[in-house]
C-alpha cells in the first residue's frame, strides 16, 4: 500500500514537472518582456486567395501551430517593400512567463488582407514569418479612367467579336470600358450586368487572351 502511494505521488510529481517545463523556460525565438514572453508564430502553410473583383483583392491565410496551450496570437504587422515587391506579414505570440500549461500543439489560422489596390502589373512575394508564396497581377490593379469615346452597345459587341479588344472592364453601373489593341479606349453601356462577359464567352479564339475585369 505504501509503495503504491509513493508511485502515485511520483507520477503526479512528474506530470506537474512536465507541465511546468512546457511553459517555464524561454525557447528559441522567444523574448522575456516583464511578466510575459513574446515570440513569433510557427507558420507552416501560406495560402493566397485572389478575390474575383476589380481592383483585385488578395487575402493571405496563414496556418500553423502554437507551441503550447498557453501561447496566444498577439499581433499582426504587415509591410511592403516596393523595390523587392515583397509583402512581409509578422505574426507575433505572447504567453504568461509563469503559466503552467500543456505541451500539446494548438493549431491556428489567421487571415490578412493585403493592400494591393494601385499596384502595377507584376509578380509579388508574400512572406509570413519566413514562409513564402507568390501571386501575379496580370494588369495594373486600378480602375481605368472612365473618360473615353462613347460607342453603342452594338458597336462594342462587333469590336469584341472581331478580336480587337485587349481588356474589358465592367462596373456595377453597367458602364463597360474597352481597351483596344490599337491603344484606343471606348466606353459603352451594357443592357444588363455581365452581358459583356456573355459576348466574350461566345467569341471563342479571337477573345482567348482578353483580360476581363469587374468592379
Amino acid at each position: 500500500m505504501l509503495r503504491s502511494r509513493l508511485l502515485q505521488g511520483l507520477g503526479i510529481g512528474m506530470l506537474l514537472l512536465s507541465l511546468v517545463a512546457a511553459c517555464g523556460p524561454t525557447r528559441a525565438g522567444e523574448t522575456p518582456s516583464g511578466d510575459v514572453i513574446r515570440g513569433k508564430a510557427d507558420v507552416e502553410e501560406v495560402e493566397l486567395q485572389i478575390m474575383e473583383s476589380f481592383p483585385v483583392r488578395v487575402i493571405v491565410i496563414a496556418r500553423g501551430n502554437l507551441r503550447d496551450g498557453c501561447t496566444e496570437i498577439d499581433e499582426l504587422h504587415t509591410s511592403f517593400d516596393e523595390e523587392s515587391k515583397t509583402f512581409s506579414v509578422q505574426i507575433t505570440t505572447v504567453r504568461d512567463k509563469d503559466a503552467i500549461c500543456t505541451q500539446a500543439l494548438v493549431p491556428f489560422e489567421e487571415r490578412v488582407e493585403l493592400e494591393v489596390r494601385g499596384l502595377p502589373a507584376g509578380t509579388y512575394t508574400v512572406d509570413v514569418n519566413g514562409k513564402r508564396a507568390t501571386f501575379t497581377l496580370d494588369v495594373d490593379n486600378e480602375l481605368p479612367e472612365s473618360s473615353g469615346e462613347d460607342v453603342s452597345w452594338e458597336e462594342a459587341k462587333e469590336l469584341i467579336l472581331a478580336g480587337e479588344v485587349e481588356q474589358v472592364t465592367q462596373l456595377h453601373s453597367l458602364e463597360v470600358t474597352l481597351e483596344l489593341k490599337d491603344g484606343r479606349r471606348l466606353v459603352t453601356t451594357e443592357p444588363e450586368i455581365d452581358a459583356v462577359f456573355d459576348i466574350v464567352d461566345t467569341c471563342g479564339e479571337p477573345c482567348q487572351d482578353m483580360v476581363l475585369a469587374t468592379e
